[in-house]
């Protein structure tokens, strides 16, 4: 596979192995009123952070506005009968970490996508040996460009580092495409070099059987969480926190906040005294961008794709493109995953389920033929671009402002700390990372509090 963070990524160290397993104390299960450390969001981030305070004896409430825990990590099996992951869903991270750790523990069964392959078509058609060495320069000829980029230090648009050659390059735009919007979420213009450059190693990259949100679940079932209780305010004038929520406020020591930028940029939680203003810059140098899921399934037919396969098509050079790439049959699952990024993923999202669904069944179409409208039963679009507890996927930097994501990660008056994908490089947009900035953070503040 070409991109999704295989080839895509930096060369930058790679973290230790953090340990799989916390022994919860019994109290872990009570919700403490006046805690130590009150927490902002059950996602990865904000469990592992639990998980952490709570292994350093210090006392924990996480407020969570949404009904479940995992936040972009959720899966669920009433859409199409089988495990399905609307967000998270390769568990990648360096060659050992927390939740891989945790999935061979708990015998969660895993398949290593390192080398899935990828059915390439043009048109109707396989590409050709020929077309494949074309697709093979142009993907070397756009790595070759961001690297030197990288390693000169720049923080501008990968689009404006690229040779005058490589946009008559036949199989550009599908490069563009797989490592823009399909690995970081945004359009080549607005990813930045050095969020490329910056990313971590992912040795390790493998599906779960029973989905990823339904290991991250696992892992914080036995937490002090509230759930449907989001922060409304965070007053942090005093010596410590008071976070204010539909049920009452909690007063704490100190608070982690784990709410994507996205939430954070929209206002859902007042602070008092307001952020200032180099952490509010921060946040709108963070801006969402969108990877949604648009899943098709068929009655059995297998079209000639094989399981467990990456399937993407040449798409034009002029970039945004309208693209729907695809992992197909999924551990001989009868579903086709496709994923849509950037600006065509929000135009495709404000469209609707039926209107995005229809475009990746036309896609389908264009390559199979008819028939694939024949065996479809049902398709699903994933709803992260109007989620209010996420307003998109995951944080991309601006380029010029990768610099935004150690200004968000820096904590204010040793009581308001931030944590998540967002600020958890190199391994930031990863649930991993998520995990691995919960369980720094975390430590941080158990010296404090």
């Amino acid at each position: 596979m070409k991109s999704y963070r295989s080839n895509a990524l930096s060369r930058r160290s790679v973290l230790t192995s953090l340990l799989a397993t916390v022994t919860l104390p019994a109290w872990a299960q009570t919700i403490p009123t006046n805690p130590d450390v009150v927490i902002i969001g059950a996602g990865s981030a904000g469990l592992s952070a639990a998980r952490t305070l709570i292994a350093e004896g210090k006392s924990v409430v996480i407020v969570e506005g949404a009904d479940r825990i995992g936040g972009r990590a959720y899966t669920e099996s009433t859409t199409f009968g089988v495990p399905y992951d609307h967000g998270c869903f390769n568990v990648m991270g360096p060659s050992n970490f927390a939740y891989l750790d945790m999935a061979e523990e708990w015998d969660f069964d895993l398949h290593r996508m390192n080398g899935a392959g990828e059915t390439v078509y043009v048109g109707d058609r396989k590409a050709t040996g020929t077309e494949l060495d074309q697709y093979d320069a142009a993907w070397g000829t756009m790595t070759s460009a961001l690297n030197s980029a990288g390693r000169a230090g720049l923080d501008v648009s990968a689009a404006s580092v690229m040779p005058d050659s490589f946009g008559d390059m036949k199989f550009a735009g599908l490069s563009q495409t797989w490592l823009g919007p399909m690995d970081y979420s945004v359009d080549f213009e607005d990813l930045s070099v050095q969020d490329w450059w910056q990313s971590g190693e992912v040795p390790s990259r493998y599906m779960i059987k029973q989905g990823y949100g339904t290991l991250v679940a696992r892992m914080g079932q036995d937490l002090p969480v509230i759930l449907n209780t989001p922060a409304i305010s965070v007053d942090w004038s005093g010596d410590g926190v008071a976070v204010e929520t539909p049920a009452g406020t909690i007063q704490a020591k100190a608070c982690i906040v784990t709410v994507s930028p996205g939430v954070l940029s929209a206002g859902s939680i007042r602070f008092t005294p307001e952020l200032p203003d180099w952490k509010q810059q921060a946040i709108g140098n963070l801006p969402m961008g969108l990877l949604a899921k648009v899943t098709l399934q068929f009655d059995g037919e297998r079209f000639g794709f094989g399981k467990n396969k990456w399937l993407s098509y040449v798409v034009p050079n002029d970039m945004p493109a309208e693209a729907c790439y695809f992992l197909t049959w999924p551990f001989d699952f009868d579903i086709m995953i496709g994923w849509v990024g950037g600006e065509f993923g929000w135009e495709l999202s404000a469209a609707g389920t039926d209107a995005a669904v229809d475009f990746a069944l036309e896609e389908v179409v264009k390559m199979v033929g008819s028939d694939a409208r024949q065996h479809f039963v049902t398709g699903h679009l994933t709803g992260w671009a109007e989620n209010p507890w996420t307003l998109g996927a995951y944080a991309a930097a601006m380029p010029g402002h990768y610099g935004a994501r150690a200004e968000l990660a820096k904590p204010i008056a040793d009581r308001l700390f931030f944590a998540g994908e967002a600020v958890a490089a190199p391994y930031m947009m990863l649930c991993s990372g998520a995990y691995m900035s919960g369980e720094s953070v975390a430590q941080d503040v158990a010296a404090l509090v």
